[in-house]
């Protein structure tokens, strides 16, 4: 089982380095306890308490930080039952930082719905490449419960991109929740490697340029 792991690991960590030289990419864990939390970073928001230094909010009066489930949203399944992210239909919540950047961001994304969407951001707010939520699962159906519809997704900036400084994640309805984002310096393979070291098996793999190609690993 240890060999599998390790061959899991270096087969992950090329595939992202070989996807990574063009494009940002991203990978995905599907979701359990450990997925859930947090892994090791340099910067981690679990909306529970203030955010890290130099690290703002925003998105006006569609995006709160609740609890447990509400009319329009989800507790993300695994959690532990503390706050979380939720962006209502219509609306884009912003993690950002302008003065640091970061290799990966990490979040778990819970009832992943097709209508979902994350773009990636630089230290001005340009998009370094964006995704809508079918990219990460199938079917993005926006399941409560199962660890198919509620996942890990690490994203990492290709070779030629911009550092990451920011995360955007929107919703054309309601609604999309986030929990336990993390950025972090470390290359995309390293992660992969640190990720599998903690038993997180199973990760797709996605890729896609910034002009809406996708490809499938």
């Amino acid at each position: 089982m240890k060999m599998k792991m390790l061959c899991a690991a270096a087969a992950l960590a090329a595939s992202l380095v070989a996807s990574s030289a063009n494009a940002a990419s991203f990978f995905t864990t599907p979701g359990s306890a450990a997925s859930f939390a947090a892994p090791a970073g340099n910067a981690t928001i679990n909306f529970n308490g203030a955010l890290p230094a130099g690290f703002t909010l925003s998105g006006g009066p569609l995006v709160q930080l609740i609890t447990g489930d509400t009319a329009t949203s989800a507790e993300p399944a695994f959690s532990d039952g503390s706050r979380y992210l939720s962006v209502a239909g219509g609306g884009a919540a912003t993690l950002a930082n302008a003065t640091v950047g970061y290799n990966t961001v990490s979040i778990f994304l819970g009832s992943i719905d097709a209508f979902n969407g994350v773009d990636l951001l630089d230290a001005v707010g340009n998009v370094i490449a964006s995704w809508e939520g079918w990219a990460f699962t199938t079917p993005a159906n926006g399941n409560q419960e199962i660890p198919n519809t509620n996942r890990r997704i690490t994203f990492a900036r290709g070779d030629g991109d911009a550092l990451i400084s920011g995360i955007r994640v929107r919703s054309a309805f309601n609604s999309a929740e986030v929990d336990n984002v993390v950025f972090a310096v470390p290359e995309a393979s390293t992660w992969a490697m640190m990720l599998l070291g903690f038993g997180l098996a199973g990760m797709a793999i996605r890729s896609r340029r910034r002009r809406a190609k996708v490809v499938f690993a």
